[in-house]
């Protein structure tokens, strides 16, 4: 073939492929027929919408993969708020895609008594307030808090550690402040009264409904994430922002502020020598799971020997339940009782297990930890669904919420719908960069052209509607392509 042939048959080709994108522009392939992007050892793909809080923390621990709860508002008038359910990975995905849509009204909810960081939301009227420095007052209130958790918990800290959030309009000053501690990190929010249950914590880059105004990387601010491969700059400010995303690791140490003599009149929180019916010690706490801390006491209550729990820390970001073993030393590692450090029990809620591991300087130089056992049947959590809600709520293509009738009478939003309604059937990597994405979405648009160019070469004296066409024929169509892109 002469390269003038050559030419006027791309071109001739060209010309069909955009009388044929304008017609499937009209009616398209069916979705189920659209090339697999995901990759098989992804993770699958979570994102529902529900009406209520409680549901989306019900399904969110009835999941395998590590999602959390975020709130979305969606109109200025009345503060409705959704309760999205998803991962990190997939929430940054599609959030930094879409801009003025409900998503970018979006708050991180913090659950009761999870494992935080330490944050503060300051902000004062300037008009009522005439020559406050608003970010002197931050710098002072940063330097404080230091020397503070210097003096009372022997963890240093800078103003380099602290990410610094700014929402400042002309009548308001707002600022975020979130500190990125060194191997530590608070038991829970719980220690001033306006950080109520679940409390909602506006996201980076978000801003309130009806309000154009963001947080942003305040010009202050000093904190500089590390860079993660395959990880933009971007993204790692967007996990450091993060409340509750806060790993388990035996070297963490968790800071309370409890007063110092309380907590010492109740180290000991949970022990043999109190029934199984009530393990609680009057005054202490036990944790959102008692089932499970009777099953933790009974793993510490035998051979003559009466031990208990001394404390608890649930980190949210995992599922985990960490239960401190006090007056019980018996280590897996060593096959005996260590003579003076004690061990943990870590509850793993979502695979349904338990394992020790220990604060032994050896057992933790070694990263020892005991095989994996699975919880008694009685301490699993099974958490069933009423199917209640007469309406559903899904997200549309810009990221906008709608109200529909449940005519199937299931909450949440589907992967599926999602999948469609976001125009990609496959579970986001937060490593694609922009430009991978638009590649993506152009190759897919052409291997729909291209196969239903063949189909129609294949069969002309037929007009196939979509919904009919056969796997084989699919086949074959993509063969012949293939045949025909060989011979040019």
């Amino acid at each position: 073939m002469s390269t003038r042939q050559a030419k006027r048959k791309w071109e001739e080709r060209m010309k069909d492929i955009e009388e044929l994108a304008s017609q499937y522009q009209q009616k398209p392939l069916c979705s189920r027929y659209r090339p697999l992007l995901c990759k098989p050892w992804q993770p699958s793909s979570i994102w529902k919408l529900f009406h209520r809080q409680i549901q989306a923390f019900n399904f969110a621990k009835s999941c395998k993969e590590d999602v959390h709860v975020f709130a979305l508002e969606k109109n200025a008038e009345n503060k409705q708020r959704f309760y999205l359910v998803t991962t990190y990975t997939e929430l940054w995905f599609y959030y930094k895609k879409h801009c003025e849509t409900s998503l970018m009204h979006c708050y991180e909810v913090i659950p009761e008594n999870a494992v935080c960081k330490l944050y503060f939301d300051l902000e004062f009227y300037i008009s009522m307030n005439p020559g406050a420095d608003g970010q002197q007052m931050v710098a002072v209130l940063i330097e404080f808090i230091c020397k503070k958790l210097k003096q009372h918990y022997g963890v240093k800290c800078s103003a380099e550690d602290v990410l610094n959030l700014d929402s400042s309009t002309e009548e308001k000053f707002s600022r975020h402040l979130i500190f990125q501690l060194h191997n530590a990190a608070f038991k829970s929010n719980i220690d001033i009264g306006v950080y109520t249950k679940n409390r909602n914590f506006r996201l980076y880059k978000s801003s309130k409904a009806g309000n154009s105004v963001i947080l942003e990387i305040a010009k202050d601010n000093k904190f500089v994430p590390k860079s993660v491969k395959n990880t933009s700059i971007e993204e790692q400010y967007f996990l450091s922002s993060l409340i509750c995303n806060v790993r388990f690791s035996s070297c963490l140490k968790i800071l309370s502020c409890d007063n110092p003599e309380k907590t010492k009149e109740g180290s000991v929180c949970l022990d043999g020598s109190h029934s199984s019916n009530n393990p609680v010690p009057i005054g202490c706490q036990s944790s959102p799971y008692p089932e499970i801390d009777n099953f933790v006491v009974s793993l510490v209550n035998k051979d003559n020997i009466q031990g208990g729990i001394r404390r608890w820390n649930y980190f949210s970001l995992e599922e985990l339940l960490v239960y401190d073993i006090s007056k019980y030393r018996w280590c897996r590692n060593i096959g005996r009782a260590h003579k003076s450090n004690n061990i943990m029990i870590i509850v793993d809620l979502k695979r349904e297990t338990w394992y020790q591991k220990c604060h032994d300087p050896v057992c933790r130089a070694e990263n020892f930890k005991s095989e994996c056992f699975p919880l008694p049947s009685n301490t699993c959590l099974p958490f069933l669904f009423k199917e209640d809600e007469d309406y559903v709520y899904i997200m549309d293509g810009n990221g906008n919420i709608e109200e529909k009738a449940n005519m199937q009478n299931s909450t949440g939003l589907s992967l599926a719908a999602k999948s469609e309604s976001m125009g990609q059937n496959r579970r986001p990597s937060s490593v694609e960069l922009d430009d991978e994405l638009d590649d993506i979405c152009f190759l897919e648009a052409s291997e729909d052209v291209e196969l239903a160019d063949a189909v129609t070469n294949l069969h002309p004296q037929k007009n196939w509607d979509v919904d009919e066409i056969p796997d084989e024929l699919l086949i074959d169509a993509l063969r012949k392509h293939e045949v025909d892109e060989v011979q040019v």
